[in-house]
């Protein structure tokens, strides 16, 4: 019986040797050997960093697809009045159209007239060109136009003198309005006004309603503005006058 009991003893403790040795075999595995440190493994998508490295690369846009252009689309020209011509002049009226199929100048014969060195000349009439002349904006646009005195003698004792508004069409001058003064009322001065108010300001000699048509009494300084085809007198002032 005692011998049996003995059996039993060595037996457990034999169990229980063989369990311990197990459990220190499993602890020194878990330490991955010599007791070095495990080394956490790389995420296989981890983004490479620039220079090197592994994983998967982030995609970076192209230098030039983010260029923008550095010169903008000319903008198309649109059509109108060339206002780039300079101002008319004075003397470049003297070969000017005075009269076209479309616009009349008071008291000159009917048909086209145009200037030859200031003057026309056909059917008995003479027109002349007048020394004095204003340039400025008449019209309303960027170009610069051209008032100025015109004559008319008709072969008698009358010699009608009347303003002219030639436009400023790329530089070529375009009778567009005229105003009558009257016979021998003769013109001192012309100033145009621009851009604002776009006036034309007269000064000529005339006489009263009871005055002999031989003699001129009144200096009269007269405000003109153009509405084709006619200029309008806005208003004016009167002086005395002795030759």
């Amino acid at each position: 019986m005692n011998g049996k009991r003995t059996w039993q003893a060595r037996g457990t403790w034999l169990v229980t040797a063989l369990a311990l040795a197990s459990v220190t075999v499993g602890c020194q595995d878990t330490g991955g050997g010599g007791g070095a440190n495990p080394k956490p493994g790389k995420s296989a998508t981890s983004s490479k960093a620039p220079g090197g490295g592994e994983g998967t690369e982030s995609a970076k846009p192209s230098p030039s697809a983010s260029k923008k252009p550095t010169k903008k689309p000319t903008k198309p020209t649109k059509p109108g009045k060339d206002t780039s011509a300079g101002a008319l002049t004075c003397d470049g009226l003297r070969s000017a159209e005075l009269q076209t199929s479309t616009f009349r100048f008071p008291d000159a014969p009917a048909g086209t007239v145009a200037f030859t060195d200031g003057r026309w000349e056909g059917d008995g009439v003479v027109i002349e060109l007048q020394p004095q002349c204003g340039i400025g904006d008449m019209t309303g646009d960027p170009a610069q136009d051209a008032v100025a005195a015109v004559k008319v003698t008709t072969g008698g004792t009358g010699k009608f003198y009347g303003l002219v508004t030639w436009r400023n069409d790329s530089g070529t001058p375009v009778p567009v309005a005229a105003a009558s003064l009257g016979d021998r009322t003769p013109v001192e001065s012309i100033v145009v006004s621009s851009p604002a108010p776009r006036q034309a300001t007269v000064v000529y000699l005339t006489r009263g309603d009871s005055d002999p048509a031989a003699i001129v009494t009144i200096r009269r300084t007269a405000v003109y503005r153009v509405t084709e085809p006619t200029m309008t007198e806005l208003d004016h002032s009167d002086a005395p006058y002795a030759p």
